[in-house]
């Protein structure tokens, strides 16, 4: 099979890797114009690929290079544009490898989506790409476990161990035969791209809520943020027990000290933090006392608002510059 590999990362680079192992050809590799890393460029050096990075990979001109290929197959891995219908022409068949149980988690960082939701598995599919987002008809699909105390790492190195293996299983059944593709149901559920702001916990949240968010944005991930007086801090690792006890109080409170952290208050239980890195300092196992408060205190940054407002209309009344 000659295949032409759209893509970024680890999980690409692995699977150009074992695709020429297996004995395919692929001429080509197009890299994201803004690679999150040098992985995927490096494999295809090494496999003799030719390295494609264009800023718009449904440009006309972009598409008759594509058609000069010739592939049987185009494979899109963690590529970040739309392959558009003349792009997908220019091949046999044009698949895309999602790390999502389609058809829900369709778009983007759904690894962390299903950690979030609580989720017990993930999937990974190989669908056809049509107009949509993640909506073409399936070809292969696997779930994966996610443990209780798994975090984004932990399922994200699963994710990229089975891609590749997807990846050669999809190449193998279009070289022997024509497989049978599974129509998705139009209704599913798509998952928007993190932006920065998107880690701040929530004390008022609940206990479950909140631990999901902060396994979900655990390394290579951002980490969860919370406030400690006027200093930023990560929440890198928590502790949560849903036989806790449930409770209401001031959520973001510290009411406990156990031996590898604090236990905070929230909407509904507690969580004890065990790892948090103070902006500027080393991660650590936190040593806040019991009273200490955590989170933005929305009255108090609504008084001291009023109270610069009230200051510099005084000022402005004054002549005095502000």
């Amino acid at each position: 099979m000659r295949l032409v590999i759209f893509g970024d990362g680890v999980w690409a680079a692995r699977s150009v890797e074992q695709l020429v192992q297996a004995g395919h050809r692929i001429p080509a590799v197009v890299l994201r114009a803004r690679p999150t890393d040098d992985t995927l460029m490096h494999a295809a050096a090494a496999a003799g690929a030719g390295i494609l990075q264009p800023d718009d990979v449904n440009a006309p001109a972009f598409v008759e290079r594509l058609a000069a290929i010739g592939a049987d197959v185009h494979l899109s891995i963690a590529y970040d544009q739309i392959l558009r219908a003349p792009v997908r022409a220019t091949a046999r068949v044009c698949l895309n490898i999602h790390a999502g149980r389609l058809p829900d988690y369709r778009g983007r960082n759904v690894i962390t989506w299903a950690i979030i939701n609580n989720e017990r598995e993930i999937g990974v599919t190989v669908h056809a790409v049509d107009d949509g987002v993640d909506t073409g008809p399936i070809l292969l699909q696997r779930l994966l476990p996610i443990g209780w105390t798994d975090t984004y790492g932990d399922v994200l190195a699963r994710v990229q161990e089975t891609i590749p293996t997807l990846a050669l299983e999809a190449a193998a059944r279009l070289e022997r035969e024509s497989p049978t593709f599974r129509r998705q149901p139009a209704i599913g559920t798509y998952c928007p791209g993190r932006r920065d702001g998107d880690e701040w916990l929530d004390w008022s949240d609940s206990s479950l809520h909140l631990y999901n968010k902060i396994r979900a944005l655990s390394p290579p991930a951002p980490g969860a943020r919370t406030m400690w007086n006027d200093h930023e801090v990560t929440v890198w690792r928590a502790r949560y027990d849903p036989s806790w006890p449930r409770y209401l109080a001031i959520p973001g409170a510290i009411v406990g000290r156990e031996a590898d952290g604090v236990l905070v208050k929230t909407g509904d239980s507690t969580i004890v933090l065990t790892e948090v890195q103070i902006a500027g300092r080393e991660r650590q196992t936190p040593r806040w006392a019991v009273g200490t408060r955590l989170g933005l205190d929305l009255q108090q940054t609504i008084h001291a608002l009023l109270d610069r407002i009230a200051r510099l209309e005084a000022r402005v009344s004054q002549g005095v510059p502000s």
